[in-house]
């Protein structure tokens, strides 16, 4: 299984290793969890969700409804009122 997500045991407090994955869909997957420490063993699944996009995509897919974070949604509106304004004030002349 490739790298996943370091986690803790929530009963031990120990490291838990990463045993399997299972993608149930694009946007979410859940890992299953072994506890390190012997004499607790705690077996668990956590869930693991791409629940908002940081930098848009150069190929997105029209399947994906990932919302754009809240600061990102705010800057992009930010560079298109200021490319307005300065659409608005050009003077060809």
């Amino acid at each position: 299984m490739s790298k996943a997500p370091s986690m803790r045991c929530p009963h031990c407090k120990g490291k838990a290793s990463a045993r399997t994955s299972v993608e149930l869909s694009l946007l979410y997957r859940e890992v299953t969890y072994v506890c390190l420490y012997s004499l607790c063993g705690h077996v668990f699944v956590a869930g693991l969700e791409a629940i908002r996009t940081l930098s848009p995509s150069a190929m997105p897919d029209p399947e994906v409804d990932l919302p754009l974070s809240p600061h990102v949604r705010q800057h992009q509106l930010a560079r298109q009122l200021s490319f307005a304004l300065e659409q608005d004030s050009y003077d060809p002349a």
